[in-house]
């Protein structure tokens, strides 16, 4: 091949690409706007998520579902979970247990929300839990693996279990799919 043919090709490689790229943004920008329209139900013990259709639920029990998306390479999941006994911990407490299990250690100017019902719209789903805790930002695990992480521990009036909501991404997927997961939860209503 000539210079030339090599520099065309070359040139088509790229614009491809470009193409791609706009077209990727173009279908992440359009989610936004769809959320509402494209997003199923899913019933999770006494609460109903709102959860968006290229959400695929990947594992399923009466205690956790675990959402991923299957048509990306994101690495990027949101686990809803119920833990049917608190112990007599406190939230804060029971979020501490979970991240030295897991070896998670956030970044120093993360922010621990103390009480975020105001997240629901939902004056019923505010009222049901009594106590909910939130925290969001960037962190590390077993030091060297960095990651983007959105939780929140809540428990409900008269209930001695508590529900952990978590999405996790890497740093650079963090805001992607983290609105989403936000308005998800926003979305909560009572099942009954």
């Amino acid at each position: 091949m000539d210079i030339f043919t090599n520099h065309i090709l070359g040139w088509l490689t790229v614009l491809a690409l470009l193409g791609a790229g706009f077209y990727t943004m173009k279908v992440i920008g359009e989610e936004k706007s769809s959320f509402k329209d494209d997003s199923y139900q899913v019933t999770f013990g006494p609460l109903t998520l709102l959860i968006p259709n290229w959400w695929a639920i990947t594992t399923q029990s009466d205690f956790e579902i675990r959402f991923e998306r299957t048509d990306t390479r994101y690495d990027w999941y949101a686990v809803f979970r119920y833990f049917p006994s608190h112990g007599g911990k406190d939230l804060p407490e029971l979020l501490k247990e979970k991240l030295n299990l897991e070896e998670m250690e956030f970044d120093e100017d993360v922010v621990f929300e103390t009480d975020s019902r105001v997240l629901f719209r939902d004056s019923r789903v505010q009222e049901y839990f009594q106590e909910v805790i939130r925290v969001e930002g960037k962190g590390s695990q077993k030091v060297t693996e960095r990651f983007y992480y959105d939780v929140y521990l809540m428990r409900a009036q008269n209930d001695p279990g508590y529900f952990i909501f978590e999405s996790r991404s890497s740093v650079l997927n963090g805001l992607v799919e983290g609105p989403y997961f936000e308005e998800s939860l926003s979305e909560l209503e009572l099942a009954t």
